[in-house]
């Protein structure tokens, strides 16, 4: 129950966010520089949650994870957010952020092919779910 609870403050979170992030690119910010800041406040939470929690422990990392957390941040914290802001700009944040939650579909398939993991039907059908609500959630119908 604790993991579920913690998810959901997490989603309650994520859902905050965009609104913040909207009113600033929709100002003229440029998205490069919007991300630039929302990682510096990410940077500066981190720093103080792993000074204060003492959770500074390398002992665990060595070049590969080290070089796998530098290209996931720069594709999921550099390249997609500033898609993510750029799509802010042109449309609605109701529209933009439930699109890209269709993101389960990709890490479902490039798991099952990277990583080598099974299929169960309810992942499946669980992914195949989540797809067709973000297309009724972004249709004009």
């Amino acid at each position: 129950m604790k993991g579920e609870l913690l998810a959901l403050l997490a989603a309650l979170l994520w859902g905050i966010a965009p609104i913040f992030d909207k009113i600033v690119v929709s100002s003229g910010v440029s998205p490069y520089m919007a991300n630039l800041i929302r990682a510096f406040g990410a940077i500066t939470f981190l720093v103080l949650a792993v000074v204060l929690l003492k959770q500074f422990d390398l002992s665990a990392f060595n070049g590969k994870n080290v070089a796998y957390l530098l290209i996931a941040g720069a594709l999921g914290g550099g390249l997609a957010m500033v898609l993510y802001y750029i799509a802010l700009k042109f449309t609605y944040a109701s529209r933009v952020v439930p699109l890209t939650s269709i993101y389960p579909l990709f890490t479902v398939i490039f798991s099952a092919i990277v990583l080598g993991e099974s299929l169960s039907p309810k992942v499946v059908i669980g992914t195949i779910l989540i797809v067709i609500g973000v297309a009724l959630v972004c249709s004009d119908v």
